[in-house]
Protein backbone atom coordinates (compact mmCIF):
# COMPACT_ATOMS: atom_id res chain seq x y z
CA UNK A 1 0.00 0.00 0.00
CA UNK A 2 1.12 3.33 -0.81
CA UNK A 3 -0.02 6.22 1.52
CA UNK A 4 -0.43 9.90 0.92
CA UNK A 5 -1.04 12.89 3.03
CA UNK A 6 -2.39 15.92 1.20
CA UNK A 7 -2.76 19.61 2.73
CA UNK A 8 -5.97 20.09 1.24
CA UNK A 9 -9.34 17.87 0.34
CA UNK A 10 -8.88 18.66 -3.68
CA UNK A 11 -5.29 17.88 -3.66
CA UNK A 12 -6.36 14.37 -1.85
CA UNK A 13 -8.92 13.94 -4.61
CA UNK A 14 -6.59 14.70 -7.47
CA UNK A 15 -4.02 12.36 -6.19
CA UNK A 16 -6.82 9.63 -6.45
CA UNK A 17 -7.95 9.81 -9.94
CA UNK A 18 -4.06 9.67 -10.11
CA UNK A 19 -4.21 6.33 -8.71
CA UNK A 20 -7.23 5.32 -10.95
CA UNK A 21 -5.29 6.19 -13.99
CA UNK A 22 -2.93 3.60 -12.55
CA UNK A 23 -5.61 1.38 -11.95
CA UNK A 24 -5.29 1.49 -8.19
CA UNK A 25 -7.61 0.55 -5.49
CA UNK A 26 -8.19 3.94 -4.01
CA UNK A 27 -9.41 5.12 -0.54
CA UNK A 28 -9.88 8.58 0.55
CA UNK A 29 -9.97 8.99 4.38
CA UNK A 30 -9.74 12.00 7.04
CA UNK A 31 -8.43 10.18 9.69
CA UNK A 32 -5.63 7.28 9.57
CA UNK A 33 -7.65 4.08 9.88
CA UNK A 34 -6.34 0.67 8.88
CA UNK A 35 -7.83 -0.69 5.57
CA UNK A 36 -8.09 -3.85 3.37
CA UNK A 37 -8.24 -4.17 -0.13
CA UNK A 38 -6.78 -0.97 -0.72
CA UNK A 39 -3.64 -0.17 -3.03
CA UNK A 40 -3.56 3.95 -2.65
CA UNK A 41 -4.83 5.29 0.81
CA UNK A 42 -4.89 9.23 1.06
CA UNK A 43 -5.51 11.58 4.35
CA UNK A 44 -7.44 14.42 3.81
CA UNK A 45 -6.32 17.12 5.99
CA UNK A 46 -6.86 20.69 5.67
CA UNK A 47 -3.78 22.06 6.93
CA UNK A 48 -2.93 24.14 4.60
CA UNK A 49 -6.01 26.53 6.46
CA UNK A 50 -4.75 26.07 9.78
CA UNK A 51 -1.92 27.70 12.19
CA UNK A 52 1.59 26.61 11.12
CA UNK A 53 2.09 25.21 14.84
CA UNK A 54 -1.45 23.65 14.19
CA UNK A 55 -0.54 22.17 11.04
CA UNK A 56 2.41 20.82 12.31
CA UNK A 57 1.39 18.88 14.97
CA UNK A 58 -1.38 17.05 12.70
CA UNK A 59 0.97 16.13 10.54
CA UNK A 60 3.30 15.03 13.10
CA UNK A 61 -0.24 12.48 14.59
CA UNK A 62 -1.03 11.42 11.23
CA UNK A 63 2.66 10.51 9.73
CA UNK A 64 3.01 8.42 13.47
CA UNK A 65 -0.02 6.60 12.65
CA UNK A 66 0.60 5.83 8.73
CA UNK A 67 4.04 4.73 9.77
CA UNK A 68 2.31 1.88 11.98
CA UNK A 69 0.77 0.91 8.57
CA UNK A 70 4.07 -0.17 7.05
CA UNK A 71 3.11 1.68 3.95
CA UNK A 72 6.09 1.34 0.48
CA UNK A 73 6.30 5.19 0.91
CA UNK A 74 4.50 8.02 2.17
CA UNK A 75 4.20 11.33 0.00
CA UNK A 76 3.46 14.41 0.56
CA UNK A 77 1.00 16.11 -1.41
CA UNK A 78 1.30 19.86 -1.70
CA UNK A 79 -0.40 22.97 -3.08
CA UNK A 80 1.39 23.25 -7.15
CA UNK A 81 2.03 26.54 -6.16
CA UNK A 82 3.53 25.76 -2.94
CA UNK A 83 0.77 27.86 -0.54
CA UNK A 84 0.20 26.89 2.40
CA UNK A 85 2.28 25.27 5.65
CA UNK A 86 5.22 23.77 3.50
CA UNK A 87 7.69 24.15 5.21
CA UNK A 88 6.55 23.78 8.99
CA UNK A 89 4.37 20.71 7.52
CA UNK A 90 7.30 18.93 5.88
CA UNK A 91 9.48 19.90 8.98
CA UNK A 92 7.10 17.83 10.99
CA UNK A 93 7.27 14.55 8.61
CA UNK A 94 10.71 14.60 8.53
CA UNK A 95 10.96 14.16 12.58
CA UNK A 96 8.04 11.94 12.83
CA UNK A 97 10.25 9.35 9.98
CA UNK A 98 13.29 10.12 11.10
CA UNK A 99 14.80 11.60 7.57
CA UNK A 100 17.00 14.57 7.29
CA UNK A 101 15.93 15.52 3.87
CA UNK A 102 12.31 16.28 1.89
CA UNK A 103 13.09 16.50 -1.99
CA UNK A 104 9.90 18.91 -3.33
CA UNK A 105 9.22 18.69 -7.09
CA UNK A 106 6.14 20.88 -7.24
CA UNK A 107 5.49 22.18 -10.71
CA UNK A 108 3.87 20.63 -13.42
CA UNK A 109 4.53 21.11 -17.40
CA UNK A 110 1.08 19.86 -18.00
CA UNK A 111 -0.36 23.16 -16.44
CA UNK A 112 2.75 25.05 -17.69
CA UNK A 113 4.26 25.59 -14.16
CA UNK A 114 7.63 25.11 -14.13
CA UNK A 115 10.57 26.17 -11.81
CA UNK A 116 13.65 26.98 -13.74
CA UNK A 117 16.54 28.37 -11.84
CA UNK A 118 14.62 28.32 -8.64
CA UNK A 119 12.06 30.80 -10.23
CA UNK A 120 8.49 29.91 -10.35
CA UNK A 121 7.13 30.52 -13.89
CA UNK A 122 2.92 29.86 -14.86
CA UNK A 123 2.48 29.93 -18.68
CA UNK A 124 5.79 32.06 -19.12
CA UNK A 125 5.25 34.98 -15.98
CA UNK A 126 6.65 34.87 -12.95
CA UNK A 127 4.24 33.68 -9.95
CA UNK A 128 4.31 36.65 -7.91
CA UNK A 129 3.28 38.19 -11.47
CA UNK A 130 0.14 36.32 -11.85
CA UNK A 131 -3.38 36.06 -10.18
CA UNK A 132 -1.51 33.79 -7.53
CA UNK A 133 0.46 36.74 -6.49
CA UNK A 134 -3.16 39.06 -5.65
CA UNK A 135 -5.03 35.61 -3.63
CA UNK A 136 -6.72 36.64 -0.77
CA UNK A 137 -6.17 33.97 1.09
CA UNK A 138 -2.54 33.14 0.20
CA UNK A 139 -0.91 35.74 -1.03
CA UNK A 140 2.37 34.65 -3.01
CA UNK A 141 4.87 37.99 -2.74
CA UNK A 142 8.06 36.27 -4.61
CA UNK A 143 8.41 33.95 -7.52
CA UNK A 144 11.63 32.59 -5.55
CA UNK A 145 10.70 28.85 -4.78
CA UNK A 146 13.27 29.38 -1.57
CA UNK A 147 11.70 32.78 -0.57
CA UNK A 148 8.24 31.36 -0.97
CA UNK A 149 8.89 28.33 1.47
CA UNK A 150 11.12 30.12 3.97
CA UNK A 151 14.27 28.64 6.37
CA UNK A 152 11.86 29.06 9.12
CA UNK A 153 12.03 25.16 10.29
CA UNK A 154 15.12 24.35 8.37
CA UNK A 155 17.85 25.42 5.42
CA UNK A 156 15.68 25.56 2.28
CA UNK A 157 17.63 25.49 -1.38
CA UNK A 158 16.83 25.01 -4.92
CA UNK A 159 18.61 22.73 -7.08
CA UNK A 160 18.41 21.23 -11.02
CA UNK A 161 18.25 17.30 -11.68
CA UNK A 162 21.88 16.95 -12.42
CA UNK A 163 23.08 18.98 -9.49
CA UNK A 164 24.59 17.69 -6.47
CA UNK A 165 21.86 16.67 -3.43
CA UNK A 166 22.14 17.98 0.00
CA UNK A 167 22.45 16.09 2.61
CA UNK A 168 19.44 17.45 5.03
CA UNK A 169 16.70 20.24 4.47
CA UNK A 170 13.82 20.61 2.23
CA UNK A 171 15.48 20.58 -1.73
CA UNK A 172 12.92 22.00 -4.27
CA UNK A 173 14.03 20.69 -7.61
CA UNK A 174 13.68 22.88 -11.09
CA UNK A 175 11.22 20.62 -13.34
CA UNK A 176 10.32 22.87 -17.07
CA UNK A 177 9.40 19.65 -18.59
CA UNK A 178 8.47 16.03 -18.68
CA UNK A 179 11.76 14.43 -19.11
CA UNK A 180 13.19 16.09 -15.97
CA UNK A 181 9.80 14.57 -13.49
CA UNK A 182 11.04 11.05 -14.65
CA UNK A 183 14.58 11.86 -14.09
CA UNK A 184 13.53 13.29 -10.00
CA UNK A 185 12.11 9.82 -9.42
CA UNK A 186 15.30 8.01 -10.52
CA UNK A 187 17.03 10.64 -7.59
CA UNK A 188 14.63 9.11 -5.04
CA UNK A 189 15.17 6.52 -2.06
CA UNK A 190 13.63 5.62 1.32
CA UNK A 191 15.82 7.94 3.45
CA UNK A 192 13.93 11.00 1.82
CA UNK A 193 10.54 12.63 2.57
CA UNK A 194 9.04 12.93 -0.89
CA UNK A 195 6.56 15.92 -1.60
CA UNK A 196 4.94 17.70 -4.18
CA UNK A 197 2.60 18.20 -6.95
CA UNK A 198 0.11 15.80 -8.59
CA UNK A 199 2.57 15.51 -11.99
CA UNK A 200 5.26 14.17 -9.40
CA UNK A 201 3.20 11.57 -7.78
CA UNK A 202 1.76 10.55 -11.54
CA UNK A 203 5.44 9.82 -12.52
CA UNK A 204 7.06 8.29 -9.30
CA UNK A 205 3.64 5.77 -9.91
CA UNK A 206 4.61 5.48 -13.49
CA UNK A 207 7.92 4.83 -13.29
CA UNK A 208 7.69 2.61 -9.92
CA UNK A 209 3.80 0.41 -10.98
CA UNK A 210 4.73 -2.60 -13.64
CA UNK A 211 1.04 -4.19 -12.72
CA UNK A 212 -0.49 -4.46 -15.39
CA UNK A 213 -3.65 -3.45 -13.40
CA UNK A 214 -6.64 -2.41 -15.98
CA UNK A 215 -6.65 1.48 -15.56
CA UNK A 216 -9.93 3.10 -13.42
CA UNK A 217 -12.92 4.59 -16.01
CA UNK A 218 -11.70 7.93 -17.47
CA UNK A 219 -15.01 9.75 -18.85
CA UNK A 220 -14.49 12.07 -22.22
CA UNK A 221 -17.53 13.64 -21.21
CA UNK A 222 -19.73 13.67 -18.10
CA UNK A 223 -23.58 14.48 -17.88
CA UNK A 224 -24.80 15.97 -14.49
CA UNK A 225 -28.22 14.59 -13.98
CA UNK A 226 -31.55 16.14 -11.73
CA UNK A 227 -30.86 17.71 -8.60
CA UNK A 228 -27.19 18.78 -9.09
CA UNK A 229 -25.68 21.37 -6.72
CA UNK A 230 -22.52 23.08 -7.64
CA UNK A 231 -20.97 25.12 -4.81
CA UNK A 232 -18.03 27.80 -5.80
CA UNK A 233 -16.46 28.37 -2.68
CA UNK A 234 -12.71 29.25 -3.71
CA UNK A 235 -11.65 32.91 -4.03
CA UNK A 236 -9.63 32.42 -7.58
CA UNK A 237 -10.95 33.64 -10.18
CA UNK A 238 -13.18 32.51 -12.35
CA UNK A 239 -13.23 31.39 -15.88
CA UNK A 240 -15.70 33.23 -18.67
CA UNK A 241 -16.54 30.27 -19.50
CA UNK A 242 -18.16 29.81 -16.34
CA UNK A 243 -21.21 32.22 -17.06
CA UNK A 244 -21.09 31.45 -20.42
CA UNK A 245 -21.97 27.74 -19.52
CA UNK A 246 -25.16 28.52 -16.96
CA UNK A 247 -26.73 30.72 -19.81
CA UNK A 248 -26.34 28.10 -22.23
CA UNK A 249 -27.79 25.55 -19.82
CA UNK A 250 -30.36 27.51 -17.83
CA UNK A 251 -29.00 27.05 -14.91
CA UNK A 252 -29.79 29.10 -11.49
CA UNK A 253 -27.66 30.72 -10.02
CA UNK A 254 -27.97 32.03 -6.58
CA UNK A 255 -25.40 33.80 -4.68
CA UNK A 256 -24.55 33.64 -1.15
CA UNK A 257 -26.98 36.55 0.99
CA UNK A 258 -25.50 39.45 1.76
CA UNK A 259 -26.02 39.24 5.26
CA UNK A 260 -24.06 35.90 5.33
CA UNK A 261 -21.16 37.38 3.43
CA UNK A 262 -20.58 40.83 5.41
CA UNK A 263 -21.19 39.26 9.27
CA UNK A 264 -21.45 36.29 11.78
CA UNK A 265 -24.49 37.54 13.47
CA UNK A 266 -26.90 36.98 10.55
CA UNK A 267 -29.90 36.13 11.73
CA UNK A 268 -30.94 32.63 11.40
CA UNK A 269 -34.02 33.15 9.18
CA UNK A 270 -30.94 34.55 6.32
CA UNK A 271 -29.66 31.06 6.20
CA UNK A 272 -33.58 29.26 6.04
CA UNK A 273 -34.26 31.35 3.38
CA UNK A 274 -30.98 30.46 1.58
CA UNK A 275 -31.62 26.88 2.03
CA UNK A 276 -35.24 27.32 0.57
CA UNK A 277 -34.95 29.19 -2.44
CA UNK A 278 -32.11 26.28 -3.29
CA UNK A 279 -34.40 23.50 -2.37
CA UNK A 280 -37.48 25.03 -4.63
CA UNK A 281 -35.51 25.08 -7.38
CA UNK A 282 -33.61 21.19 -6.58
CA UNK A 283 -37.22 20.09 -6.20
CA UNK A 284 -38.24 21.26 -9.52
CA UNK A 285 -35.66 19.23 -11.49
CA UNK A 286 -33.38 22.56 -12.32
CA UNK A 287 -29.54 22.70 -11.41
CA UNK A 288 -28.11 25.38 -8.85
CA UNK A 289 -24.99 26.91 -8.92
CA UNK A 290 -23.89 28.58 -5.47
CA UNK A 291 -21.69 31.44 -6.00
CA UNK A 292 -19.90 34.15 -3.32
CA UNK A 293 -19.62 37.11 -5.51
CA UNK A 294 -18.53 39.37 -3.51
CA UNK A 295 -15.49 41.66 -3.75
CA UNK A 296 -13.16 40.43 -0.96
CA UNK A 297 -12.76 42.30 2.18
CA UNK A 298 -10.30 42.03 5.07
CA UNK A 299 -12.06 40.02 7.78
CA UNK A 300 -9.74 37.47 9.72
CA UNK A 301 -10.68 34.14 9.54
CA UNK A 302 -13.15 35.12 6.64
CA UNK A 303 -12.52 32.76 4.39
CA UNK A 304 -12.42 29.95 7.18
CA UNK A 305 -16.25 31.24 8.55
CA UNK A 306 -18.03 30.80 5.17
CA UNK A 307 -16.32 28.03 4.30
CA UNK A 308 -18.20 26.79 7.97
CA UNK A 309 -21.34 28.79 6.41
CA UNK A 310 -21.15 26.74 2.90
CA UNK A 311 -21.08 22.92 4.90
CA UNK A 312 -24.17 24.39 6.50
CA UNK A 313 -26.12 25.52 3.94
CA UNK A 314 -25.41 21.98 2.05
CA UNK A 315 -26.34 19.50 4.83
CA UNK A 316 -29.62 21.91 5.39
CA UNK A 317 -30.01 21.54 1.64
CA UNK A 318 -29.62 17.67 1.58
CA UNK A 319 -31.89 17.46 4.23
CA UNK A 320 -34.47 19.17 2.68
CA UNK A 321 -33.83 17.52 -0.74
CA UNK A 322 -31.68 14.41 -1.59
CA UNK A 323 -28.86 15.91 -3.77
CA UNK A 324 -27.81 13.48 -6.82
CA UNK A 325 -24.67 15.29 -7.69
CA UNK A 326 -22.71 17.63 -5.85
CA UNK A 327 -20.16 19.57 -7.37
CA UNK A 328 -17.90 21.58 -5.01
CA UNK A 329 -14.72 24.22 -6.20
CA UNK A 330 -11.79 24.69 -3.61
CA UNK A 331 -10.13 22.50 -0.75
CA UNK A 332 -11.22 24.30 1.91
CA UNK A 333 -14.78 24.59 0.72
CA UNK A 334 -14.83 20.44 0.42
CA UNK A 335 -14.14 20.11 4.06
CA UNK A 336 -16.23 22.23 5.82
CA UNK A 337 -19.09 20.13 3.32
CA UNK A 338 -17.90 17.02 4.25
CA UNK A 339 -17.39 18.31 7.85
CA UNK A 340 -21.54 19.26 8.22
CA UNK A 341 -22.49 15.68 6.10
CA UNK A 342 -20.20 13.69 8.55
CA UNK A 343 -18.31 11.93 5.61
CA UNK A 344 -15.15 10.54 6.72
CA UNK A 345 -14.73 8.25 3.63
CA UNK A 346 -14.83 8.57 -0.33
CA UNK A 347 -14.01 6.17 -2.61
CA UNK A 348 -13.40 8.10 -6.12
CA UNK A 349 -14.69 6.13 -8.99
CA UNK A 350 -13.45 8.51 -12.00
CA UNK A 351 -11.47 11.54 -12.92
CA UNK A 352 -13.61 13.06 -15.33
CA UNK A 353 -10.14 15.72 -16.52
CA UNK A 354 -6.95 16.40 -14.42
CA UNK A 355 -7.53 17.22 -11.15
CA UNK A 356 -11.67 16.76 -11.16
CA UNK A 357 -12.90 13.48 -9.56
CA UNK A 358 -15.88 11.99 -9.14
CA UNK A 359 -16.47 9.90 -5.82
CA UNK A 360 -18.97 7.93 -4.16
CA UNK A 361 -19.85 7.85 -0.15
CA UNK A 362 -21.65 5.13 1.86
CA UNK A 363 -23.61 7.15 3.86
CA UNK A 364 -25.23 9.01 0.59
CA UNK A 365 -25.22 6.12 -1.85
CA UNK A 366 -27.06 7.92 -4.26
CA UNK A 367 -24.85 10.78 -4.32
CA UNK A 368 -21.95 11.61 -6.33
CA UNK A 369 -19.48 14.08 -5.29
CA UNK A 370 -17.05 15.60 -7.45
CA UNK A 371 -14.52 18.39 -6.54
CA UNK A 372 -11.98 20.11 -8.62
CA UNK A 373 -8.94 22.77 -6.84
CA UNK A 374 -10.24 26.51 -7.31
CA UNK A 375 -7.03 27.09 -10.02
CA UNK A 376 -7.97 24.51 -12.13
CA UNK A 377 -10.12 25.34 -15.25
CA UNK A 378 -13.76 23.93 -15.30
CA UNK A 379 -13.63 21.59 -18.64
CA UNK A 380 -16.65 23.15 -19.90
CA UNK A 381 -15.56 20.63 -23.42
CA UNK A 382 -16.42 17.54 -21.63
CA UNK A 383 -19.35 18.52 -19.07
CA UNK A 384 -22.53 18.62 -20.32
CA UNK A 385 -25.31 19.78 -17.88
CA UNK A 386 -28.73 18.00 -18.54
CA UNK A 387 -31.54 20.62 -18.62
CA UNK A 388 -35.38 19.80 -17.99
CA UNK A 389 -38.70 21.10 -19.68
Amino acid sequence: MIAVIADDFTGAAEIGGIGLRHGLRVMIETRVEKVKDVDLLIIATNTRALSKTEAAKEIDKITRKLLKLEPEFIFKKLDSVLRGNVAAELHAQMKASANDIAVIVAGNPYFKRIINKGIYYVEGIPLAQTSFGNDPEYSINSSHVTEIIGNEFCEVSSIGVDERMPTNGLVVGDITNDEEMTRWTMRLNNQMVIAGGAGFFNAILFSSLKNGKIPGEIKKEYTFGSKTLFIFGSAYPKSPDMDRMTLDNNISVVNMPAEIFNSADFEPDVMRRWVSTVSDHLRADKNVFVSIKYKYKKESGLSVRLSKHIGEFVAQVNKSVAIEDLFIEGGATASAVFKSLEINRLMPFCELDAGIIQMKVDKFPNMKITTKPGSYKWPVDKVRIKTHV
